[in-house]
């Protein structure tokens, strides 16, 4: 009758060893494409300007804009240029593309817009993508 409860209290905690194991693993991919099942969606990051955040700055407003970086500034922080104008971006380092990016190298920066009351709103990036 030991030998029985030992084979089962053993099971049990190999069991919770390997779900822990499971839960605290990093993802290492995830799926972009199409999708039968609903799935949790990040919230949208539209798509806009330069220009149109400095016509109308709003607070952790999630944003899209593409151009280049026009150069460095400091510490993980950049001026970024589209066709209407140029901002301030901070990019983690842990956000910046792998790949060069250079002044001529098209960019996608999805991120927050952060406005100040003594300065010019600029743009908190989440993820930066460059463009083939």
């Amino acid at each position: 009758m030991n030998t029985i409860r030992i084979l089962i209290v053993a099971s049990m905690t190999t069991l919770a060893s390997s779900g822990m194991a499971m839960l605290s693993s990093p993802a290492v991919a995830q799926w972009t494409g199409p999708s039968d099942t609903k799935q949790a969606m990040q919230p949208p990051y539209a798509k806009t300007t330069v220009s149109a955040i400095k016509a109308k700055p709003v607070d952790d407003q999630k944003v899209t804009l593409e151009g280049t970086i026009v150069r460095k500034t400091g510490d993980e922080r950049y001026q970024f240029k589209d066709e209407t104008g140029e901002i301030s971006v901070e990019i983690d380092d842990k956000h910046f593309p792998r790949e060069p990016v250079g002044a001529a190298t098209r960019i996608r920066i999805e991120g927050e817009v952060d406005t100040h009351l003594m300065k010019d709103p600029d743009i908190d990036a989440e993820r930066v993508t460059v463009l083939k």
